[in-house]
């Protein structure tokens, strides 16, 4: 309604066209006593040819306006004529029957948002301000649902006697001073979907599969659609069997049972209690179209390689997967099994799971709003007063559309421009570069990381495979590391070979990552760090606490000149130091007693197992010493945890009992 106003004041009909007449016009409708004037020649004049062979023309009848005065009159009217018996004190807090009681005879006045709070707050474990706001939600929905169907009856009927070539006075629909009103049959007509017990049917119904009164209120918070929805199906003799069965389906009772029983505890095979959290987080689940959609989102990815025990194992996630569209998601898998992307249909299923993959969802099937619009709000004297809201379908439509259109450029240019060759790999690893712009975003970076960095153009794409998130960073902020590790003397012909080989290195932070790093080289006694950094990059991403540090404490152990060993061989800090280190310096030591201080670090870890074993332990088997040698102590590692656990408590328990004794 809001489109149609505005377009009605920024293109104003002409003065001679039927429409700019019906809306100048004080009268709310053209009738046959006063024609509306139609120019000789205008496109509603159609020519015909008479049953005597003349050609003569038939003047055509105006189509209904889209907007004329009588809309606008009933628009306004909306703001003043809402339904007095929904509508009760602003009082935030439930009141009972007695104090706040509508007319038993409305069809609505059960969804009382009162009546609802005070209904809910008597369920066990309920409380007062979860009552109220399920109830606040229910009744806003029964009146946004009454005002949606006011108006299509207005629209409807005044289209009837716009069509019509005499005005029926029993229509319904009469106009007084220039206002539209409709009668009382035709809104209690209207307004009367449920009976006056529905609402306490709905509630036992969801009681009675195993919802608790926390889930109720929540559920008609979020979905309070829910709350006027029919129990079960009414059949009577003389309905048809197809009807009575697609009323069954179409029942709370069925959208229950496929959603909770069916869908959450038998397919996935979620605990009672987390099925019943996913409905409490999930949206419409509870709703006939949202339990279809998502047993058709769970074919969909079971279809596509993915388990449904992996789909139930992250449980924060699968409220959302499970509120998007399925049309959505098999449109975003026929575009990454198209021509374009060339993605394995097998490798898709379980991207879309992902946690990284949610930026890319939510531009192609974006989860439907999860709160409710206020369209009729509350004033702060109390007064009711509309506030239209739109959201155009047509232009949601439009942007996933032109995301599409970017997707399939930023695709050709990865694949033609950049050289990428297994685009389905880059897409696997960084699911969002599809969403970078290819002018703003990945040409510049390309151009970056060969013209000034100095990769070359065969290794490019290489570079780019290995470590996608390149593309989404901002070329200032990689000029940042650039400049720091040239203030660091690191050499500018080292640079291409340095990024080429670990391009994470453009992800760390200088002050947090960096700078901690460097310090900590310094003070060990690293005079060239430049040429430090320069053979062993990734050292700039370790951390000092949990792996520099005590590697160069057992370091000063094993050996008696640390920094020098490490000058020499800087790889020693990229080994293990549980598992590698301390099991090869012990075995030497323990087993082969060999002094480890007359031994460099690079002969003792360069070599691998059984090299190890013949050029420097010396040994005959093979590494089979060796070998049952690190076994005994990985054991005996593991099993260290539970012996000090044992110690721990057998000391409080003697602790305890001297206790006692002193006592």
């Amino acid at each position: 309604v809001t489109t149609l106003v505005q377009s009605l004041s920024s293109q104003p009909f002409p003065e001679n066209s039927a429409r700019g007449k019906a809306i100048r016009s004080s009268a709310p409708v053209a009738s046959p006593e006063e024609p509306t004037r139609i120019k000789r020649g205008s496109p509603q004049d159609v020519s015909f040819v008479s049953s005597s062979g003349t050609k003569q023309k038939r003047r055509k009848r105006p189509p209904t306006p889209l907007v004329d005065s009588t809309l606008l009159r009933f628009l306004s009217l909306q703001k003043t004529q809402t339904p007095d018996l929904l509508v009760s004190t602003t009082q935030q807090t439930p009141v009972t029957i007695q104090q706040q009681q509508p007319s038993p005879q409305h069809p609505l006045g059960q969804y009382n948002r009162h009546l609802v709070a005070t209904r809910l707050s008597e369920l066990p474990g309920v409380s007062p301000a979860l009552a109220i706001q399920a109830g606040n939600a229910v009744q806003q929905h029964v009146l946004q649902r009454t005002a949606r169907r006011r108006l299509r009856l207005f629209l409807r009927k005044r289209d009837e006697i716009w069509d019509s070539s005499t005005t029926n006075n029993n229509s319904g629909m009469t106009f007084k001073n220039g206002n539209a009103i409709m009668n009382e049959k035709d809104a209690s007509n209207m307004l009367a979907t449920n009976t006056p017990n529905d609402l306490n049917q709905v509630i036992q119904l969801l009681l009675e599969k195993g919802l608790t009164g926390t889930d109720i209120c929540t559920i008609f918070s979020h979905t309070p659609s829910v709350a006027l929805m029919r129990p079960t199906a009414v059949t009577t003799r003389d309905r048809q069997q197809d009807e009575t069965r697609e009323e069954e389906n179409n029942t709370l009772d069925s959208t229950v049972t496929r959603a909770f029983s069916d869908l959450l505890s038998k397919s996935l095979k979620l605990r009672k209690y987390d099925a019943r959290k996913v409905l409490r987080n999930c949206p419409g689940l509870l709703t006939v179209k949202g339990s279809k959609n998502a047993q058709h989102v769970v074919t969909l990815l079971s279809n596509m390689g993915v388990s449904t025990t992996s789909l139930a194992r992250d449980k924060n996630a699968l409220p959302v997967l499970l509120s998007r569209s399925p049309a959505a998601l098999f449109r975003l898998v026929a575009f990454l099994s198209s021509d374009a992307v060339r993605m394995n249909i097998q490798t898709i299923g379980p991207l879309l799971r992902r946690a990284d993959c949610a930026p890319l969802l939510n531009a192609v099937a974006p989860v439907p709003r999860l709160q409710p619009e206020d369209n009729f709000v509350v004033t702060k004297n109390g007064e009711n007063e509309w506030s239209w809201k739109t959201t155009s379908q047509e232009e949601k439509r439009k942007q996933i559309n032109n995301v599409y259109r970017q997707m399939s450029n930023t695709a050709w240019t990865l694949r033609h421009e950049i050289g990428t060759k297994d685009l389905g790999k880059v897409i696997a690893a960084y699911p969002s570069v599809l969403l970078l712009d290819a002018e703003t975003k990945i040409l510049p970076t390309a151009s970056y990381l060969m013209h000034d960095l100095g990769i070359w153009q065969d290794d490019l794409p290489r570079v780019l495979q290995l470590y996608p998130v390149l593309l989404g960073m901002d070329v200032e902020d990689m000029k940042k590391i650039v400049n720091y590790l040239l203030s660091l003397e690191v050499s500018q012909e080292n640079l291409a070979s340095i990024f080429r080989a670990f391009p994470s290195l453009f992800q760390l932070d200088i002050e947090k990552d960096m700078e901690p790093v460097i310090q900590f080289l310094r003070e060990i006694g690293i005079t060239n760090v430049g040429r430090f950094i320069t053979r062993l990059p990734p050292i700039l991403g370790y951390s000092v606490e949990d792996e520099l540090m005590p590697k160069w404490e057992y370091l000063c152990r094993v050996s008696t000149q640390g920094s020098f060993e490490l000058s020499a061989f800087p790889a020693y800090f990229s080994y293990p130091l549980d598992k590698r280190i301390k099991t090869r310096f012990e075995y030497l030591q323990l087993v082969k007693r060999i002094p480890t201080q007359l031994l460099s670090l690079d002969k003792v870890l360069r070599y691998g197992d059984k090299d190890f074993c013949a050029r420097v332990a010396r040994d005959v088997d093979d590494g089979a010493a060796f070998m049952e040698f690190a076994k005994k102590r990985a054991n005996a590692k593991r099993n260290a945890p539970a012996n000090n656990h044992k110690k721990a408590r057998g000391a409080h328990r003697k602790s305890a009992n001297d206790k006692r004794s002193t006592i």
